[in-house]
């Protein structure tokens, strides 16, 4: 088996940690503690499954600006690079945390990029590979882009995995992918309500099991819901939840397992951006 996961819209993803909350408008930290990393969700969900031994390629777009880090991360981790460079600079995201709080500041990928550079190639893959559509879709995209991949790949008889949000997951939700993994709060969109209680929960799987063979339903620090199965997460001291949920779901796709999974998500909350946690966590 080999996965392909599809990165259309890479950051460079810096976390900013605070000694103390701000208090002020105009208010000046000095003793912070900054770690840059590479990420996006693709490439986040294909560096966890490299280093678990999986035979992974990732591709999507690259801004040949700033596309060297990019570069020597796949080299690093054995990924394959399938990645179109285009114009420009890829995009900053940042984090800021401090005892108590964060927020993130995420910006738009690619604006002005038209579908079309994507030149998606499904020659090299055979029945049963696994692609997995990991994130938000450049400023410019339609929102069916994911949709139309699916079709190609079901196809192919190749398996397909959607973690997205918005209109592009109501879109590839229509498309029947095999595997997705909404928030609760995503499900609103596919099904009309956010679920709160386990009914709900079971109740929203159903549901969207009319068109998938299996969701994932990740319900935040509490835990995720595997397929009407609920596994509670773990207790950490959480640092950074930038790729939890891409982690999750790469040791799901590699193990199959919902409680590797989850142990998995709550290990990277405990390490800096998108930097993957150590096997031993």
């Amino acid at each position: 088996m080999k996965y392909h996961c599809l990165c259309l819209s890479p950051a460079i993803d810096a976390s900013v940690t605070l000694p103390e909350a701000p208090r002020g408008v105009g208010e000046v930290f000095k003793d912070v503690l900054a770690v840059e990393n590479v990420g996006g969700k693709g490439l986040n969900v294909a560096r966890w499954l490299a280093l678990r031994g999986a035979t992974v390629s990732c591709g999507g777009f690259l801004g040949e600006e700033n596309a060297r880090p990019f570069e020597d991360e796949l080299r690093r981790y054995g990924i394959r690079d399938c990645f179109t460079r285009v114009p420009g600079a890829t995009r900053r995201n940042e984090m800021i945390t401090w005892p108590g709080g964060s927020f993130k500041v995420n910006q738009p990928a690619f604006p002005g990029l038209r579908e079309e550079a994507l030149g998606l190639d499904l020659d090299e893959l055979e029945s049963g590979d696994v692609v997995i559509l990991s994130g938000s879709l450049p400023k410019d995209f339609p929102a069916n882009c994911y949709a139309r991949i699916i079709a190609a790949c079901h196809a192919r008889d190749i398996t397909t995995v959607l973690d997205a949000s918005g209109a592009a997951l109501a879109a590839g939700f229509a498309a029947r992918p095999d595997v997705i993994k909404p928030n609760a709060d995503e499900c609103e969109a596919l099904v009309g309500f956010v679920p709160k209680m386990p009914a709900d929960f079971r109740q929203v799987t159903r549901l969207l099991k009319e068109k998938v063979s299996y969701p994932i339903i990740s319900d935040g620090a509490r835990g995720c819901w595997f397929d009407e199965t609920f596994v509670p997460a773990p207790s950490v001291s959480v640092v950074d939840t930038t790729a939890a949920g891409d982690t999750l779901l790469a040791e799901w796709c590699f193990s199959r397992d919902p409680v590797r999974a989850v142990a998995a998500g709550s290990a990277a909350c405990k390490m800096p951006g998108s930097q993957p946690p150590p096997l031993s966590l």
